[in-house]
């Protein structure tokens, strides 16, 4: 197979060097007028235009474009039936989260139109709204299930993240979420020990998920049920990442700390001390300020956590509910606005911090030699100019393992 070079890149957004902590968020290691080498899949040559010898090999004008690594969306719900638009209204009138939740809506509804939807139902759906991810320039998603909360629809929901993986030119990272919220008619404990029990193991036998997850919060699951069920999950073998600190901190960090999660998530209203905590065992916090915008809720405290050298990562949420968007661009805009973010914080946290999120940071989120040739092509003079302006999407192609697979 003959390398492909692709050319006249008038800024190459490299990201070379690892995951980014403090003032090293801003520094992306930009090419300028430069070239990318690419064979099997894989980066082997990245240069400047005036040190190029071309050989027999297929040459790709990039016209003077720009080009940052494949976004890595390291937090989805991605598969789910129905729709929760009905509750719109009622949130910006001022109900909460848990308000929605406690009538019966929110998860609620979204787990009654899951396990009423077919399998192929779920799957059409999903594969519509990944298409729509990477004509923002998603290139690998993680996705939770966790809007079955029984054995057979947290099943077929994993069994769609499988197949999607198998199908669709993306990597999807799968995650198995069985404590996202308490089904009525059971108590916590009861809940817990049934999936535990039932579910974990099928989900093991037929590597379904790579990770589980925990939705730690007030008036959902504590520290001592989520620990009780993720501590099932790390001894089956799946690493853990955990939904913390949305709405109230209830001590999620110890929990995450405990048992040497890979990430915690949303972390809202996570505190000083926290962070210290989180930093000294390098767990990266995955904020999500589309949903801090969508819910009208205060953002995370990126500041303190980059004072305090937490790994940062940006992450979606693409979910029916709290964060109705496949757009990480419209993300990644709202985040430098909310988070007071410069757009190369934003680039770093979106893609080599995000690939540590969940673990692929030796593979992806950056372009250097030996790293997976995934990546996206923007016409447009810098990726300053995509955040500043919120009237398009600049995007012109998007490849995976050297491929362009935009539709």
């Amino acid at each position: 197979m003959l390398n492909k070079v692709f050319i006249n890149i008038s800024k190459l957004y490299s990201l070379a060097g690892g995951v980014r902590i403090h003032d090293a968020l801003n520094d992306c290691a930009i090419y300028e007028n430069a070239y990318m080498r690419v064979c099997d899949g894989k980066i082997v040559d990245v240069g400047y235009m005036c040190d190029l010898k071309i050989v027999d090999e297929v040459v790709i004008d990039l016209h003077n474009q720009i080009v940052i690594p494949g976004i890595v969306d390291a937090h989805s719900h991605l598969v789910f039936g129905g729709s929760r638009v009905n509750e719109y209204a009622m949130k910006i009138q001022g109900a909460s989260y848990m308000d929605i939740y406690n009538a019966g809506g929110g998860i609620h509804s979204t787990v009654k139109a899951t396990r009423e939807a077919s399998f192929e139902e779920l799957y059409e759906q999903a594969k519509k709204h990944i298409y729509e991810m990477v004509a923002c320039g998603v290139t690998t998603l993680e996705v939770k299930s966790g809007y079955g909360l029984n054995k057979e629809t947290e099943l077929k929901q994993l069994r769609v993240v499988k197949q999607l993986d198998k199908d669709l030119p993306i990597d999807i990272v799968s995650t198995f979420m069985p404590a996202h919220a308490l089904p009525k008619g059971y108590t916590s404990y009861v809940y817990l020990d049934e999936m535990k029990d039932t579910v974990l193991p099928v989900v093991v036998e037929e590597q379904l998920a790579e990770y589980m997850d925990c939705f730690l919060e007030k008036g959902v699951f504590d520290c001592d049920e989520s620990y009780h069920i993720l501590k099932a999950g790390k001894e089956a073998g799946l690493k853990i990442k955990i939904h913390i600190d949305e709405i109230e901190d209830i001590g999620g960090t110890d929990v995450a700390c405990a048992l040497g999660a890979t990430s915690v998530e949303h972390c809202m209203v996570t505190n000083g001390s926290s962070m210290d905590k989180l930093k000294d065992k390098g767990i990266v916090a995955v904020i999500l300020p589309a949903t801090s915008f969508n819910l009208c809720k205060e953002y995370a405290n990126v500041s303190l956590m980059k004072e305090k050298g937490l790994i940062i990562a940006l992450s979606n949420d693409f979910n029916p509910g709290s964060c109705p968007c496949t757009d990480s661009l419209w993300m990644a805009r709202i985040a430098s606005r909310g988070l007071r973010l410069t757009p190369n914080e934003v680039l770093s946290m979106m893609t080599i911090n995000s690939a540590k999120a969940i673990d692929r940071e030796d593979i992806i989120g950056s372009l250097e030699c030996n790293k997976q040739a995934d990546f996206v092509v923007m016409n447009c003079s810098s990726f300053d100019e995509v955040i500043a302006n919120m009237m398009k999407n600049p995007i012109t192609a998007v490849y995976k393992k050297g491929e362009n697979i935009l539709c």
